[in-house]
């Protein structure tokens, strides 16, 4: 290698080092300020926590670049915990339910508890009322809802239908034309059969 490349190497190296640095005094310091209860975190690179006074964190946590929490129904971590790149985890969701289609403005909140030594892989996406037992493993890609048993080993699963619409009510807001526009604002509108 050449003297110019392996300058260059060390460099981004050291790089790297500050920006992981600098990101994890910037969340740690946001977090431990906003936070209902907070342990030690550690965010290796650019991550988004909305809601932040939702979040109770154990010790011990780290957090891989990417990650997107938000918080406001209610987010627990436990202590020894692991996030890897590109971790999601919503403790709230669009309210299907509502006055429009595909959903309207209002949200339904359930909180996401993650107990202790608990190791997510990346790009696991975690929805709201998910529950993850102790020692747990998450495998890279997975989406989990309802319940983890304690020391399970969960993968991607092959999708499959996990619920329905009530059709009844679906027929109902669609015949009216209501649907849900930016934000899931009510947006009336003629039907349009396409």
């Amino acid at each position: 290698m050449s003297r110019l490349g392996l300058i260059l190497y060390y460099l981004t190296r050291f790089w790297d080092r500050v920006a992981n640095r600098f990101w994890t005094f910037t969340l740690d310091s946001f977090l431990r300020h906003k936070a209902k209860s907070y342990g030690s975190v550690h965010f290796y690179g650019p991550s988004r926590v909305v809601n932040a006074q939702g979040l109770t964190a154990g010790s011990n946590i780290h957090v891989n670049l990417g990650a997107w929490w938000v918080c406001d129904g209610g987010l627990t971590i436990g202590d020894n915990c692991h996030f890897g790149k590109d971790s999601t985890i919503y403790t709230r969701n669009h309210n299907h339910r509502g006055k429009a289609i595909p959903y309207d403005d209002t949200n339904i909140s359930r909180p996401v508890i993650i107990h202790r030594n608990v190791w997510v892989g990346a790009n696991v996406t975690i929805l709201p009322g998910a529950e993850i037992g102790e020692g747990a493993i998450i495998g890279a890609g997975a989406v989990v809802h309802g319940k983890v048993p304690a020391m399970a080993i969960y993968g991607a699963a092959s999708p499959s239908q996990i619920g329905a619409r009530d059709a009844a009510h679906y027929h109902e807001l669609d015949t009216a034309g209501h649907y849900g526009g930016a934000g899931g604002k009510l947006v009336i509108s003629p039907k349009k059969n396409f």
